[in-house]
Formats: structure tokens, sequence, C-alpha cells
């Protein structure tokens, strides 16, 4: 049988299985030698184990009431080359340094633009940068309030958006495909090259390597806690609007169940092998806060609740519980100004 989301009755039954040999187990080890060897096998697994160092040039650069903007074109390892933008205070020193991951949304032809704003940015991507924020963000560009506060951002379009923009949303179906034929996932593609862009922003003039962290909402939220689970240049995460249980999250009316966006989540060669937010908590005992909606659709409260209580379980297993925090915020799928202001509050105590 297979029902209205295309889902035939053998997936069920798998997902109920449940069983995903790489999780926590308390009973079976402890959890520093759970998190090194599982990090090691995902690494492996996903062909990450060197990472490296991408080049930028500067394109164009603007001044902002005290902030100092550069358009860049990033060049990554596998030969892609993106736009970036990166936001500072004109302050000197050396300053945090946040890797800001734009979001999905299914729309496509701004990326860096979502969350960054440029004063003479081309009209229409203006346009069309307003309208997002005011959807998403509660009106504001969340990478200028950041800069705002004393930290350095980059955001980077992951491909598939801005100057990388493919076919629109069924479009994204076929880039995948494409991908799959010579071993390549989408997931895998976009992971690979935030690391990347992680490790430029890490080493790059002006910014203190020791408190560098990662922030994003929806698709941005889980490019985000990736990031911080794998890699130890990341020593806070923020993550908005993305988690939640592979069990909790294959059911009826999902976006996990449609394919097209679906492969931006997806990892082929762990699918099955260890759930979100097991994978999310090798990041323990780093300091992370996850954000949720009380009404978000894609992510039901019991589902979000049920990943959080297994994170913290991981967290508290590293004797550092307090690193660990997860909420619930009044609204649906969005990122109000409220909860990033307290985001910014908590990025402030931790780094």
């Amino acid at each position: 049988m297979i029902d209205d989301d295309n889902m035939p009755d053998l997936a069920k039954r798998l997902r109920d299985q449940n069983a995903f040999a790489w999780n926590f187990d308390a009973g079976a080890t402890d959890v520093a030698t759970w998190q090194r060897d599982t990090r090691a096998a995902l690494r492996r697994a996903l062909d990450i184990e060197r990472i490296a160092l991408p080049t930028a040039n500067v394109v164009a650069e603007w001044d902002d009431d005290g902030l100092h903007g550069s358009h860049l074109r990033m060049l990554f390892s596998n030969g892609e080359t993106a736009d970036a933008y990166r936001l500072r205070p004109r302050a000197q020193g050396r300053t945090p340094g946040i890797l800001l991951l734009h979001d999905h949304g299914a729309f496509f032809s701004i990326g860096r633009q979502k969350v960054i704003r440029r004063p003479d940015e081309e009209p229409e991507a203006a346009r069309s940068s307003l309208d997002w924020t005011a959807r998403l963000y509660g009106g504001r560009h969340i990478g200028n309030a950041l800069a705002r506060r004393g930290y350095s951002v980059l955001c980077v379009d992951a491909l598939g958006w801005g100057g990388r923009a493919g076919t629109g949303y069924d479009g994204q179906q076929a880039l995948a495909a494409n991908l799959l034929q010579v071993g390549q996932s989408l997931a895998g593609v976009v992971l690979k090259e935030d690391l990347e862009a992680l490790a430029w922003l890490r080493d790059c003039d002006g910014i203190d390597p020791d408190r560098v962290a990662t922030l994003g909402f929806s698709m941005g939220g889980a490019r985000a806690w990736q990031l911080s689970a794998l890699s130890a240049d990341v020593k806070a995460c923020v993550a908005a609007g993305w988690m939640g249980t592979r069990s909790g999250m294959m059911q009826a009316g999902s976006n996990q169940l449609r394919g097209q966006s679906a492969f931006y989540m997806l990892h082929p060669p762990i699918a099955g092998r260890i759930d979100y937010s097991h994978f999310a908590a090798l990041a323990a005992p780093k300091p992370a806060l996850f954000l949720g909606g009380r009404d978000d659709r894609h992510f039901p409260q019991d589902v979000a609740t049920e990943a959080f209580r297994q994170m913290r379980t991981i967290w508290e297993a590293t004797g550092v519980p307090s690193a660990f925090t997860a909420q619930l915020v009044p609204g649906g799928h969005v990122f109000p100004v409220g909860p990033q202001e307290d985001a910014i509050d908590w990025l402030d105590r931790v780094l």
C-alpha cells in the first residue's frame, strides 16, 4: 500500500523499527567514546575527513552606519563559486565570528540577502530581501543586527540559491538526481561547502578563532547544528526552526516525505544509522541553543520536545547539562525579533 504522501508501507515498517546503530546508548559505552567514534564514522561516511580552505576575492565593499560590508566570491575545493556577504563592525580589534546559514523557504532567487542587508543592493534582490524578512524574520536582517552587537558575520549562497539558483522548487529533484548519478548528495555538497566556509571565517583577519559560532533558521538551523556536531572550530550554536526525531517527521504531511526540499536534509551514507537528535548531540558539551515554534507545522511540539529530551540526556551525560538550552516559543515556522534578541543575548553570554 502507498498513502497520499507516496509513503509505502515498507517505509513505515522500517521507520517504526527505529534502530539507529550509531545512536548513544549509555548501557553500551561512555559518552566521550561514543562521540569520538561516531564523529569519526560520520566524517568518513560523509567524505569530510579533510576540509580545504577556500579562496575568496572581494567583488565590492560598502559602509553602513558603523558597519563595513564586503561582497565576496568564494571558490570551494569542488570547483564551485559562490557569492557571499561579510559584515563586520568598523571598530578595531578582533571580534567573535558568526557563520550565518540562510534558510530554504522554497524561495531561491536570494540566499545571503535573506539575512544580510546591503544598502546598495540591486533593486529586485532588495525588494525580495525586504519581503522575505517581513515574512520570516520580523522585518529585520539578523546579520545586520548581529554586526551591530559586535559580531563579524559571513553568509554564503548555498547551491541552488542566489547566483547559484536552479530551476525552482521542482528543479531540486533533478539537481539531487544529477548529483546522485556521480555519487554525491545535495545535502553532502552543502555540508562540505559550509565546513569550508567555516574554516575560512575562522582564519579570517580580525576574527577571534576561539569565539566562532554558527546560527541559522529552518534549513539554516539544520546546517548550524551539523557544523557544531562535526567541527571543533564551532564553539557555540544557535539552531532555530529545525529539530525533531526521524520517526516524528516521517508522518503524513511532512516535508521529509515529499522529495524536492527534503534532499537538502538527507545524507544517504548515514541514513538510518543515527537520528537527528543524536547527530546534533555530538556537539555536547558545547553551548547550544535550540528554538522551536509552538505552532510550527514542520516540527510539531511533541516531535520537537522528544528530540530535545533525547539531546538533553546526552548533554547531561557529558556533565554540563546547563550548556544545552531548548525553548518552544510562540508562533509557527518563523524567527521573529524577540527570539532573535534572546539568541544574541545568549551568544553574548557564552562567547
